[in-house]
């Protein structure tokens, strides 16, 4: 506490306990009491110091005040709900990209946001609830510590040195509450936008599902159509993959290289049914010429998809999915290079 009393057991006394026992009840004439009996002229000026430290602020609200910023913390943000209903959302996506017999991007990108977002909001409603705990504590800190009449101090009588310590350490608990206060003032808007966003990203994700679940029909008669194929021992890629990059090849061809089998966890690019036409050494941004030539093969692949069975097309950040082709070239999450965001190269990826 920064008023420490000699004699723990002596409690400061109450207006009527002061009253009681005849105190004077005048500051100006307690006051005019303790200078004649000798109270050292440094004191004064300590007074008039600590005067200007005691001044009401936020950092000396009592432990109520706290609890009531804390409350409306928690209403701002509540407990977060959507992992129930993300949890039902993925397993619907999972049983449609087992229908759909091959990665739907689109969708993939959709969980990942959803989730990402989703996950956000709850990180931040813990950070809030520290806050608010924080918040709690130095409310308390500084109400059961601070002198609630800045007079009676000055009054009181004591030494300079000891109320300067004690003004000091008023000061640092009135600066750490206030900043405590405007931490969970910035945690609460965040914490709002982020559950803001995940709803807008699971919003997202409801509608893109309602959609290839819509159509289901034309992607029954896609795949009955377009049989699965196996690799071809050698170069690993299926029959129709290689009908589809032959074709390009002699349209749009010669290319800096085409990528199409590579070992990896996900993806067409393992089971032989994608290739990457490269307009450019990887990671470098092709020329204007050559990104017009990407716009163009990848305006005869989504042409030509039904005929050849391509299964989606990415270029430039955007795909288009033929099982969902009503909803256009879809702009994809940023995944933080040139090659990673496909604009040195087209991707197709077949049935």
């Amino acid at each position: 506490m920064i008023r420490r009393r000699q004699d723990a057991s002596r409690s400061e006394p109450s207006g009527d306990q002061v009253a009681r026992e005849g105190e004077p009840v005048d500051p100006s004439a307690r006051g005019s009491s303790a200078i004649r009996r000798g109270w050292p002229r440094t004191a004064a000026a300590a007074a008039v110091f600590i005067v200007s430290l005691l001044a009401p602020s936020a950092g000396n609200a009592a432990p109520e005040a706290g609890a009531a910023l804390g409350a409306r913390a928690a209403h701002a943000l509540p407990a977060a709900d959507s992992p129930g209903e993300l949890a039902a959302l993925e397993a619907r996506a999972a049983a449609l990209s087992r229908q759909y017999r091959g990665q739907v991007v689109m969708l993939t990108d959709a969980q990942d946001a959803a989730r990402a977002a989703a996950a956000r909001a709850l990180q931040l409603s813990r950070e809030l609830g520290r806050a608010h705990q924080e918040v709690a504590r130095l409310a308390a800190a500084s109400y059961m510590s601070g002198v609630q009449n800045p007079m009676a101090l000055i009054l009181g009588g004591g030494n300079a040195q000891q109320m300067l310590q004690e003004a000091a350490t008023m000061q640092y608990l009135t600066r750490q509450h206030a900043a405590r206060e405007q931490a969970l003032q910035r945690l609460m808007a965040a914490g709002q936008q982020a559950r803001q966003a995940a709803g807008v990203k699971i919003g997202e994700l409801h509608r893109l599902l309602a959609a290839l679940a819509g159509q289901r029909r034309n992607v029954d008669a896609l795949m009955a159509r377009f049989r699965p194929q196996s690799p071809v021992s050698g170069d690993n890629i299926t029959p129709r993959m290689r009908q589809v990059k032959d074709a390009i090849d002699r349209r749009f061809g010669p290319f800096i290289a085409i990528g199409c089998y590579r070992p990896e966890a996900s993806g067409e690019h393992p089971l032989g049914r994608a290739c990457d036409f490269m307009l450019s050494s990887g990671g470098v941004m092709p020329a204007a010429a050559s990104v017009q030539r990407g716009y163009q093969i990848a305006a005869w692949a989504q042409a030509n998809a039904s005929q050849l069975g391509i299964m989606y097309i990415i270029y430039r950040q955007k795909i288009w999915d033929i099982r969902i082709a009503s909803a256009g070239w879809v702009l994809m999450p940023d995944r933080g290079g040139i090659t990673a965001n496909h604009y040195d190269h087209v991707h197709i990826s077949v049935f």
